[in-house]
């Protein structure tokens, strides 16, 4: 069974194709994809049952937007496509328990036989629609509202827009939005002030038949994606944004291999009435993590002296991880007194000499957060409690030794 000829019929780009591309990856990597024909079904029912077990318990305190009237509506109400598939049952509320939903109902029609795994993922047909799968009970299901997409598929010189009606462009069966739903699952990388995160990589379809690859990479996605979701991180500045994750992955000594970079980050808005890819980047996270973790390994080669940062709100490791913070404030609200963004200048320079590689420029970096720090100690206006706290531990020698000692790793 070659994964990659069947993504190969897909015709059309971007976060849909790398979702269902993720949702095969994760087949790939248990080695799936090598089943005998007549233990296939089984073992995908297996692996979704397992997976949507697990997840559930990972997403329990984690929360995703409700699901969109018109999603609703299709899928339960009105035309009630999930329910012809799976049978009547409690309505999920948010995307993420629509996702564990639709992994248990399609792996318990594999279980029964209702529907074969091959056979669905060879059927793809294009024309007016794009059909993925086959019709079961007479029914198949619009993409879910949140990962439809704002961008336009370009195909056969006609650009297919996404819409909000009950023709929608791509149809999928119960296996194909079972794909999804593994995709979206392990891609999801937040939902906060009002916007999705997803993580994913291009162009991994090449290694779907190689599962020592596909693994690397699965899980390198999964790293990326769940300290994605616990960092928070909001890309207003992309310097800070990279160094807060960068961070997120140095203090868990999460490890991702040089090779998987770069990977890729998908920011989905709520724009009007829908939602919209307000942003892509991509990312290598591989120097910024490096000097975090040689800093890191620093300070606790200390452990006697103690370099977190508390107050009545807050509890930092370091001064580094606190100065991301109050940058990341310092956008969203300047620090009284401080209006020119003093810390964000200095996140930004901080970045670029770990980009360099050259200690020098860390040391003149440093030499320039100082100046900043004197000011900050000796001002007689109020001062933020934090930034005071944070300065004087940045202060302190030991700690600007691990600085510089990190810049010479």
């Amino acid at each position: 069974m070659n994964a990659t000829r069947m993504l190969d019929k897909l015709p059309f780009t971007g976060l849909i194709r790398e979702i269902i591309t993720v949702g095969l990856l994760e087949l790939a990597k248990s080695n799936i994809f090598e089943s005998e024909k007549s233990e296939l079904n089984e073992r995908v029912a297996e692996l979704m049952e397992r997976m949507s077990n697990q997840v559930e318990e990972y997403f329990s305190e984690i929360s995703s937007s409700k699901i969109v009237l018109n999603d609703r509506s299709a899928y339960f109400i009105k035309t009630k496509r999930l329910i012809k598939w799976y049978g009547e049952g409690r309505i999920p509320e948010d995307y993420i328990r629509l996702m564990i939903y639709v992994l248990r109902g399609t792996s318990n029609l594999l279980k029964r036989k209702k529907i074969d795994f091959m056979d669905s993922l060879e059927k793809v047909q294009v024309g007016r629609e794009v059909i993925l799968g086959e019709k079961f009970n007479n029914s198949l299901a619009i993409v879910p509202a949140v990962i439809k997409q704002a961008e336009f598929y370009e195909f056969q010189h006609e650009f297919l827009r996404p819409t909000a009606g009950e023709k929608p462009e791509i149809l999928l069966d119960p296996v194909w939005f079972a794909l999804m739903a593994i995709g979206f699952l392990r891609c999801f990388a937040g939902y906060y002030g009002g916007r999705y995160y997803f993580i994913t990589k291009e162009d991994i379809e090449a290694i779907l038949d190689i599962p020592e690859k596909a693994r690397m990479i699965h899980d390198a996605i999964i790293y990326l994606a769940v300290t994605h979701t616990k960092m928070k991180p909001i890309p207003y500045c992309e310097e800070l944004y990279e160094l807060k994750l960068s961070y997120g992955l140095a203090s868990s000594e999460t490890v991702i291999p040089i090779e998987v970079y770069p990977m890729k980050i998908y920011e989905i808005s709520l724009v009007g009435n829908a939602y919209t890819c307000t942003r892509t980047m991509l990312l290598d996270l591989t120097e910024s993590t490096n000097y975090l973790k040689a800093y890191i390994n620093f300070l606790h080669s200390m452990p006697q002296i103690s370099f977190g940062i508390e107050t009545k709100d807050s509890n930092y490791e370091n001064p580094i991880h606190a100065l991301l913070d109050l940058a990341e404030r310092e956008i969203q609200k300047p620090v009284q007194g401080d209006n020119s963004m003093l810390l964000l200048t200095f996140v930004k320079d901080l970045y670029r000499a770990i980009h360099t590689g050259r200690p020098s420029l860390i040391e003149e970096t440093l030499l320039r957060l100082l100046r900043i720090s004197h000011s900050i100690l000796t001002s007689k206006g109020k001062v933020n409690l934090l930034l005071k706290n944070t300065v004087n531990v940045f202060m302190y020698e030991p700690h600007l030794s691990a600085v510089i000692h990190a810049g010479r790793r």
